[in-house]
């Protein structure tokens, strides 16, 4: 990102320019939690994007609005970007990108702020069925590990709300299959047993995974 940048201020602007200057901006968000270089960083990335078109403009709304913007403004006002950033992604052909944008903007955001768990749920079931439509597995899981976790949440009657698993995914199906990364199945497991209460249990399966998150997203899931 950093020599894609430099190059823009030599040469001028490229398809890639709004993508690399966001990322910057993600960067300063995640290692110094500069806010104010996070807004400013993020407002730029956009407007290049802006000047450039609809060419990776899907990425630069993700990584302007969930690494930055929903740090630095109100989350309701990041919601209508990462739809339209679901749309262009869909339209332009990055369906991996529109998806990782809808999942933000109908499932996660809505979750973090509070929205009703049934309503959630029930968009959580129509995120799916668009990811495995464009054949984006990781995303579907991803949204199954979520939509599970608010079943649990939701349901008083389930004996043992910590486990992962229940109609629409069981962890112990989705680890033998090595088909996907196990990244959101451990980390939906490790939100419902801090949740709950069982940290000791929680720590123990950190401790089992050793460094299975640093190593499957170096910076990013840790």
């Amino acid at each position: 990102a950093c020599k894609i940048v430099d190059m823009t201020l030599k040469y001028g602007l490229s398809e890639y320019s709004g993508e690399s200057v966001a990322t910057i901006g993600a960067a300063a968000m995640i290692v110094q939690q500069d806010y104010k270089t996070v807004q400013r960083l993020m407002e730029l990335a956009l407007s290049i994007q802006d000047a450039i078109g609809r060419a990776k403009s899907s990425k630069t709304a993700y990584v302007a609005q969930l690494f930055g913007l929903a740090w630095t403004q109100p989350i309701s006002k990041c919601l209508p970007a990462l739809g339209d950033g679901y749309v262009v992604g869909m339209q332009m052909g990055d369906t991996a990108m529109g998806i990782w944008n809808l999942i933000h903007q109908r499932v996660t955001l809505p979750l973090v702020v509070g929205h009703p768990l049934d309503a959630v749920e029930r968009d959580c079931s129509k995120v799916v069925a668009q990811a495995e439509d464009v054949a984006q597995q990781d995303q579907a899981l991803a949204v199954r590990c979520l939509w599970q976790v608010m079943i649990n949440l939701s349901d008083p009657s389930k004996s043992n709300g910590t486990r992962l698993e229940g109609e629409v995914l069981d962890i112990r199906v989705r680890e033998s299959e090595n088909t996907h990364d196990h990244r959101f199945l451990y980390f939906s497991e490790a939100m419902l047993l801090l949740i709950f209460s069982d940290y000791e249990e929680a720590a123990q399966r950190a401790i089992e995974r050793g460094d299975y998150f640093s190593k499957s997203a170096p910076g990013g899931a840790t």
